[in-house]
């Protein structure tokens, strides 16, 4: 097949989130813009667009079986976790010790940084741990989404997680591409950190939101929605994960906390261990410290470890404690495959979509604007730009990270032969990479974000992008005066987050006026509880 199809290239994935957003029906919206790009792909032969499609969705099936098969046997864990009546008797206990709903919001921010070794587990646990406690104390589908989106790949981007040993390859194929040889690649990869400053900002912004409840745009509607009338997602709404339409009643004759904290407990704990013992048994080892495993582990592999652990300890406790007999049990697990075949085809959809547009040469075709004759102040923010585009159009972050990074680094030491400058490149491509993966719709780490908050899809894509580009305009400023005046990042982070609180604060006050919400809205943050009805 040819690649290069300039901008043509932005067809398919135009025409997903267009019809993401104008339908509201995701699978068909990506399934379509799959097509689009196959037809072009194919010289317009309508034929061989379908056989190619058809092979992409295979290929891209039989590429991430792993990754479904963690996706399934998650939806098995949740599936016990809820009729095993844990969910319940959890809220029970938390009513006792979370008072406020900003204990909640805190709550579900620190638990989703804690669990940042990997984005998808972050979003898994978070979602799973705080998904009911979230509905007693009427906080919005739509802001718990954000919560976890938003705590995830910052969160797996900044702290210890497989992304790190991800972005120091790619910084690695960027030093030797621009033949920079005095630094090494995990040298260079903490010298990015300061420069990340999306995550940074992201996950302390995440922090005031929770803390003070000073919402805006259409998620302050959302929650006013639930706080009033403690409906969890609005009326008409599609989530991705409705756990008691489609489980059916939980049994509350023996609920237990164990019911819910050993599942997760013994997820956890075997997802770490198969991270050691993959990245430990790898023959591409070539060292016995934490990086050098963590740089080989296979992720994947132990997050189906994990889930299938979670089913297992489901199964177990079902059938031990006798809370369900050997049929009910068999049913539930049909059940918790059930729940997660939506979501398992649109996964499948977003990779396939993905892989076609780098056929196309996306990536390659919006680079190509950022070379040529450009003045050194304004590469940064380019890079910037440039990265969240291509991220936003395919939905993939780390394919955005293996196009941009070599590609930023190359530039910058081309153009400035410093070698500082180059490598915090690096951090506004991951920058990029993260903002753009955040607001795009087929992006699967999105998806996951609204499977396990029991949100809708496009309502949770939709709230979050004013805080995203809330965010995004501020590092764009700074990226622009780093740019031109070289600022330090030591004050650049924080008069970005002194212009995020003020930021929040106008643009709070500013929707509460147009949508007339009680002026004592915020308050809520610090009263006592408020259980759903």
């Amino acid at each position: 097949m040819e690649t290069g199809y300039g901008i043509l290239a932005l067809v398919p994935p135009v025409i997903a989130i267009a019809l993401c957003f104008a339908t509201k029906q995701v699978l068909i919206s990506m399934f379509a813009g799959l097509f689009a790009g196959c037809l072009i792909i194919s010289n317009w032969n309508p034929f061989a667009a379908c056989a190619y499609a058809l092979d992409q969705i295979a290929v891209n099936m039989s590429g991430n079986i792993v990754l479904l098969l963690f996706t399934l046997f998650m939806g098995v864990g949740i599936s016990f976790i809820w009729k095993l009546g844990g969910s319940f008797a959890l809220a029970a206990a938390a009513k006792k010790r979370f008072k406020k709903r900003r204990s909640v919001c805190l709550g579900t921010w620190g638990l989703g940084m804690c669990c940042s070794v990997n984005d998808c587990l972050a979003a898994a646990i978070d979602g799973n741990v705080f998904r009911d406690i979230c509905k007693e104390y009427r906080i919005s589908s739509e802001k718990f989404s954000y919560v976890l989106d938003a705590t995830a790949a910052p969160a797996a981007a900044f702290f210890i997680s497989d992304w790190i040993a991800y972005q120091i390859g790619m910084i690695g194929q960027g030093l030797d591409a621009a033949g920079i040889t005095g630094l090494t690649p995990v040298g260079a990869y903490f010298k990015t950190l300061p420069f990340n400053m999306y995550s940074i900002f992201t996950l302390l912004f995440v922090g005031m939101l929770m803390y003070t409840g000073r919402d805006y745009g259409p998620m302050l509607k959302a929650e006013a929605r639930c706080l009033e009338t403690g409906e969890f997602t609005r009326v008409g709404a599609k989530p991705m994960l409705d756990v008691g339409s489609e489980l059916g009643e939980a049994k509350q004759t023996k609920p237990m906390i164990r019911s819910f904290v050993l599942p997760i407990l013994v997820t956890f704990a075997i997802i770490i261990f198969g991270i050691i013992y993959t990245g430990w048994t790898s023959p591409d080892r070539t060292g016995s410290g934490f990086m050098d495993i963590l740089n080989v582990c296979d992720v994947q592999l132990a997050l189906y470890w994990g889930s299938f652990g979670m089913a297992v300890t489901g199964i177990v406790i079902a059938l031990v404690s006798k809370i369900m007999t050997f049929d009910e049990t068999m049913s539930t697990i049909v059940d918790g495959f059930k729940l997660m075949s939506l979501t398992g085809a649109i996964l499948v959809m977003a990779w396939s979509l993905a892989e076609v547009t780098k056929s196309m040469g996306l990536g390659e075709f919006v680079a190509h604007y950022v070379g040529g004759n450009i003045p050194t102040g304004l590469l940064p923010v380019l890079v910037l730009l440039c990265s969240m585009l291509v991220a936003f159009a395919t939905g993939t972050s780390w394919g955005t990270m293996a196009i941009m990074t070599p590609l930023a680094i190359q530039l910058g030491y081309m153009i400035t032969q410093d070698v500082d400058f180059s490598v915090g490149m690096c951090g506004a491509v991951l920058s990029g990479a993260i903002f753009g993966d955040h607001c795009s719709p087929v992006s699967d780490t999105t998806v996951m974000a609204s499977l396990f908050s029991g949100a809708d899809h496009i309502d949770h894509v939709g709230t979050q992008i004013p805080y995203i580009c809330t965010v995004g305009a501020v590092i764009a400023v700074l990226y622009l005066a780093y740019g031109f005046f070289r600022i330090s990042p030591v004050i650049m982070i924080p008069v970005g987050l002194i212009a995020l609180y003020f930021l929040q604060i106008i643009l709070h006050n500013i929707f509460m006026k147009k949508y007339g919400i009680d002026p004592n809205y915020s308050k809520t943050m610090t009263e006592d509880h408020v259980m759903a009805k």
